[in-house]
């Protein structure tokens, strides 16, 4: 049985926001301080641990401008597969409109995702 060839690592957004990226660049490596991603767990589950990471050091699911970037660089750094900027998006809405989703997703901060749902009830 041959190897699975790794995933082609996606290009990392071009556009640098030069105010908010040390902000976003802390966050990350912040965020990678309390829940790092994991080798041998899935793309998303990865992706998942550091967005609700990153909830919780920032208090907000509205991160500084330019936040995929550094959040991509980290997985690649760490040898990871990482999603394309479009799915770290997708992943971040989904996060912000209905963390309960990922409440299930292998190795996820389950109580903090209770903490966003608390959250999210309280201001609506």
């Amino acid at each position: 049985m041959a190897a699975l060839s790794p995933r082609p690592q996606p290009p990392l957004p071009a556009i640098r926001y030069k105010d908010t990226q040390a902000k976003a660049e802390a966050l990350v490596s912040e965020a990678l301080g309390e829940y790092a991603p994991k080798a041998g767990l899935t793309m998303r589950a990865n992706a998942v641990r550091l967005l609700v990471s990153m909830w919780y050091c920032h208090g907000s699911t509205k991160f500084p401008r330019g936040w995929v970037t550094p959040a991509m660089q980290a997985f690649l750094d760490l040898g990871l597969d990482c999603p394309n900027a479009r799915v770290w998006r997708s992943y971040r809405s989904d996060i912000q409109d209905n963390p309960g989703q990922f409440l299930t997703t292998n190795s996820a901060p389950v109580d903090l995702i209770r903490q966003m749902e608390l959250d999210l009830m309280g201001s609506g």
